[in-house]
């Protein structure tokens, strides 16, 4: 990816968080690959990123933070469910 398109890419996992919805790791090399795609043909890639890239991106943007997401607690679970 590009700066810009780095710098976009950040600004949404950012967004995503504030709105308490985490994006998956493993769902951030497609979400890379999706923005490098809409480049002109010839400057694309046709190649996805490589399996340790979503790790060093994390690395190179120390403001993401990787955190588990804690399940609800099963006393609580059945009061979310709807028919």
């Amino acid at each position: 990816l590009t700066v810009e398109e780095e710098k976009a890419l950040v600004a949404f996992l950012l967004l995503m968080s504030s709105f308490d919805q985490p994006v998956c790791i493993k769902y951030i090399p497609t979400l890379a690959f999706s923005i490098a795609r809409r480049r002109s043909p010839a400057s694309r890639s046709n190649k996805p990123p490589g399996k340790n890239w979503a790790q060093a991106f994390g690395k190179r943007h120390p403001e993401l933070k990787a955190r588990r997401v804690k399940s609800i607690h099963w006393k609580r679970h059945a009061i979310h469910i709807y028919n």
